[in-house]
């Protein structure tokens, strides 16, 4: 189960793409879904648009078309997500889309995962009332393990 973490803000912007050792928003959203049983938060930026969760870029699949946050939106600028938007060009079952997500658009999703270089792709089970399938991500997981291991 994920939650929005409000308290702070992601800055929009290339500089926050990039990996740093200043990831205090990070620190202070672990904190916060420790303290609420959460698994997992999502960090938003000054206009409020949802960036990325606490460890990991976020993808959101309705139907067939896959979103994920914009680089300018101030989402890191994850060596998973790369290579996840550059299987789901080639896939003729899915279309990708770089858009800013509004965390209304959560409850609407079919399904929400997060990817990182250490768990790969992990699905949300639940984000408020709504409970999500991991269809799409069990899919997705092997054509990025098999591309990870050809690069």
């Amino acid at each position: 189960e994920v939650e929005l973490f409000k308290d702070h803000y992601i800055i929009s912007g290339l500089l926050s793409t990039l990996k740093t050792n200043n990831r205090l928003i990070n620190v202070l959203g672990s904190i916060f879904a420790k303290e609420n049983d959460y698994q997992n938060c999502l960090l938003l930026n000054e206009n409020k648009q949802v960036v990325e969760a606490l460890n990991g870029n976020i993808f959101m699949v309705s139907g067939n078309n896959i979103k994920t946050p914009p680089l300018t939106d101030g989402c890191l600028n994850g060596i998973l997500r790369k290579q996840l938007i550059s299987i789901l060009k080639k896939m003729q079952d899915f279309t990708i889309e770089e858009s800013s997500v509004s965390p209304f658009e959560l409850q609407k999703a079919d399904e929400i995962f997060i990817t990182n270089t250490i768990n790969g792709i992990v699905s949300i089970t639940k984000y408020r009332k709504k409970e999500f399938t991991n269809e799409v991500a069990k899919q997705l997981l092997p054509k990025l393990n098999l591309k990870v291991r050809m690069d």
